[in-house]
């Protein structure tokens, strides 16, 4: 599949009314079977014209682009991104089976024939050693491999990324590229941008497209870069690399030649003939290939080389069994197995956290002790609901607000290369996180409960269960949306602000019998206010029989349940009201926090 953009403008909006022009009228043209470098100094342009090439930038862009991105369903081209984002608690070979699963359907390859293709591209790409090592522990070129080799599984047949050789060393950037060139011989079309190139790995693109100002200032072999020059009367002196003295005039460090070599860029003929391939050479893992019409088509499963002639290799096209994707019903199970996985090893939000709530819930039960029959600690007692709400509220959101946007570049290099949809990643991840947190939630409730003394009544226990567990699940839900749609520092913040406003409002530092009617109204805006008013009805209300008074004491005056309720200002048979506001900010603001992800994804 070749590419082809002709006249290609870009602009983005600086500021309120200006607007700044990143790529001025750029045309040229990448041919399958060669490995194609974008290169130009900082600014220039070149992953602007790499995004709105593989379709990750359309705004503001005008021009024509002819590449098939996508023939049924199925996308066509792969994007690597500079940073390789993987999940560091899967091995290689568990994270390239999960892949696998994602991309291919087990009607067209089964989990035998899967494995064999996965050990052929792990082989090929010198990363079979590596199988049973966690993708936190690669090195920075074996973590750049792997990210070839999980697009590499449905066989795109064209490839972009971004900086492939940055944070490398010399000698891995140079196998990286050799990789690369090896790929694109296979009949590819492989684009990738590199700021600085060593002579060595210059020499090895096939076609280098230079970029400066928004402007093609070359576009040809590498190996005809120096008379290009030359014919612009630009002298590349000799023992010079060629690459660095090419950036060197794109930066205008010799004089501002950008208008003559825009000017001469237009000739291709310093791109060299283009040659008919008369074979194609499959690698080994190479088990399917790609009809005339780009869908995926399955060969069969092979371990030694195999040259076929192009005719030929259409002709085994026409009889071969095409790829399907899973639906995304399969892929929804994927992704929770995955998720299963991903929260049982990560320790930190699981069994520290358990163990942090039992902790937590045995100290502030023992802390409060039998405050809920103690007539003399009934304000005490009140007090230990609002502690309940707030630990667990806390200790879900912020977890939430942190984990997201490290999620989040995982999750925009999976969906844009059409692993799954956001639906599907959003709802497996909420399907595998919620009975998480229901569970501690759980565990925390039950112990505070019976240290705190409250009445041993099934009803009135499950009441102030199901209290808590929407609390919690409503704080997961919050901490989705912030964690979305602000950064880690400002998510931080506003929750952190927005939680101290509940608390004023929740009814228990100032009561709503001593609130004015406007910060009464203020306050249904508080989610606290639900929980901690759900709770005290819960323990309060409904016939609850007078609290203890010690002997010792002369006078309770909390001793009676409706006292408590009519100081406090709460209406008594109002518990099922809290509790279905409860529930529906829960949807609301998961319905809130999908749309935020979504935006955040088309943002970026």
């Amino acid at each position: 599949m070749d590419i082809t953009f002709d006249n290609i403008n870009y602009t983005v909006s600086v500021g309120k009314k200006d607007k700044k022009t990143v790529l001025n009228g750029v045309s040229g043209k990448f041919n399958s079977g060669e490995l194609t470098a974008i290169m130009g100094p900082s600014g220039a342009g070149k992953s602007s014209l790499l995004n709105i090439l593989t379709g990750f930038t359309t705004s503001g862009v005008k021009g024509s682009l002819n590449i098939g991105r996508t023939v049924g369903g199925n996308k066509l081209c792969s994007y690597i991104l500079q940073e390789d984002n993987l999940h560091p608690y899967f091995t290689v070979q568990e994270i390239m089976m999960m892949a696998c699963d994602l991309k291919i359907s087990s009607r067209c390859l089964q989990n035998g024939e899967k494995q064999r293709l996965i050990d052929n591209i792990l082989d090929t790409l010198h990363l079979k050693f590596t199988k049973l090592t966690r993708c936190g522990n690669l090195s920075g070129g074996q973590k750049k491999r792997l990210s070839i080799a999980l697009e590499l599984i449905d066989n795109p047949p064209v490839l972009f990324l971004d900086e492939p050789t940055t944070g490398l060393d010399s000698s891995s950037s140079l196998y990286t590229i050799k990789l690369l060139q090896g790929l694109a011989r296979e009949g590819r079309t492989i684009v990738c941008t590199i700021h600085q190139p060593s002579a060595t790995v210059f020499e090895m693109f096939d076609h280098v497209y230079v970029l400066a100002e928004g402007h093609c200032v070359y576009q040809g072999s590498a190996l005809n870069t120096v008379p290009y020059l030359r014919s612009v009367g630009l002298q590349c002196p000799q023992y010079h690399n060629a690459a660095d003295y090419l950036l060197e005039v794109a930066n205008k460090e010799y004089g501002n030649f950008i208008n003559v070599l825009s000017k001469a860029a237009i000739d291709c003929h310093w791109r060299k003939p283009e040659s008919c391939i008369g074979t194609a050479t499959l690698p080994h893992y190479l088990a399917y290939d790609r009809n005339h019409n780009g869908a995926a088509v399955y060969h069969g499963t092979t371990t030694t080389q195999t040259t076929m002639k192009a005719d030929e290799l259409f002709n085994a096209k026409q009889q071969s069994t095409p790829l399907r994707r899973p639906s995304e019903f399969t892929k929804l199970l994927i992704l929770m197995r995955r998720c299963n996985i991903q929260l049982y090893r990560d320790w930190t939000v699981t069994h520290l956290k358990l163990f942090v709530h039992v902790v937590c819930a045995i100290v502030v039960g023992l802390l409060f002790g039998d405050s809920g029959m103690n007539g003399t600690k009934s304000v005490s007692n009140i007090a230990s609901f609002l502690v309940h709400i707030l630990y667990l509220w806390y200790t879900t959101l912020m977890p939430g607000v942190l984990k997201f946007p490290s999620e989040m570049k995982i999750l925009r290099k999976e969906s844009f290369n059409n692993w799954y949809k956001i639906r599907t990643y959003f709802f497996a991840t909420m399907l595998t996180s919620l009975p998480v947190q229901i569970f501690f939630s759980i565990v925390y409730s039950t112990i505070v409960f019976t240290l705190t003394s409250q009445p041993l009544e099934y009803d009135r226990f499950m009441m102030f269960l199901a209290v808590l567990v929407l609390t919690t699940i409503v704080a997961d839900g919050y901490g989705l949306f912030l964690g979305t749609f602000l950064n880690q520092i400002n998510g931080t913040f506003i929750g952190a602000i927005t939680t101290c406003y509940m608390v004023v409002f929740c009814g228990f530092l100032i009561m709503f019998s001593h609130m004015s009617e406007l910060m009464k109204a203020f306050s249904y805006l508080s989610t606290l206010r639900y929980g901690l008013e759900a709770l005290v009805l819960a323990m309060y209300d409904n016939g609850r029989t007078n609290m203890v008074c010690p002997e010792e004491e002369l006078y309770c005056h909390y001793v009676k349940a409706s006292t408590i309720l009519k100081d406090l200002g709460m209406t008594p048979q109002n518990y099922i009201f809290n509790v279905v506001m409860l529930a529906v900010q829960f949807v609301a603001i998961k319905v809130v926090g999908f749309w935020s992800l979504k935006r955040k994804l088309r943002c970026n």
